[in-house]
C-alpha cells in the first residue's frame, strides 16, 4: 500500500493540546478575569462614595453660606490671641448631612485702622 506523505506527517504530529492544558488555561483565564472584575468593581464603587461626599459636602456649603446671609452666627470657634486678637476672629460652622458632619471655619478680619 502506498503512504501518501502529506497525511502522513499531518497524522503523526502529535503537538496538538490535551484536554488537560486546555482547563489548565481556562481556569488561569478565568481566575486573571475574576481578579480584573472586582478591580473594577472596587474602583466603581470606590468613584461612587467620592461623588457622593463631594456633592454633600458643597451642599453643606451651601448650607452655610445662605445662613450666613441670613445674618446667622455660630459660635466662636477660637479668638486669636495676641497681637491681632483685635482684629481676627474664627467662627467654626458645622452641618450634618446624611449622618456625615462637615465643617467649615470662617476667618473674620476687620481692616487697620490708620
Amino acid at each position: 500500500m502506498r503512504h501518501i506523505s502529506k497525511t502522513g506527517s499531518i497524522l503523526a504530529c502529535n503537538s496538538g493540546e490535551t484536554i488537560v492544558e486546555v482547563l489548565v488555561a481556562f481556569t488561569l483565564l478565568s481566575i486573571i478575569m475574576l481578579i480584573f472584575s472586582q478591580g473594577i468593581a472596587f474602583a466603581s464603587n470606590a468613584e461612587y462614595r467620592a461623588n457622593k461626599n463631594r456633592e454633600n459636602a458643597d451642599e453643606a456649603l451651601r448650607r452655610v453660606q445662605y445662613r450666613l446671609a441670613q445674618g446667622e452666627r455660630d459660635e466662636t470657634f477660637l479668638q486669636i490671641i495676641g497681637k491681632f486678637a483685635d482684629r481676627v476672629k474664627i467662627e467654626r460652622y458645622s452641618e450634618n448631612i446624611d449622618g456625615q458632619e462637615y465643617v467649615f471655619i470662617r476667618y473674620d478680619v476687620s481692616p487697620l485702622e490708620e
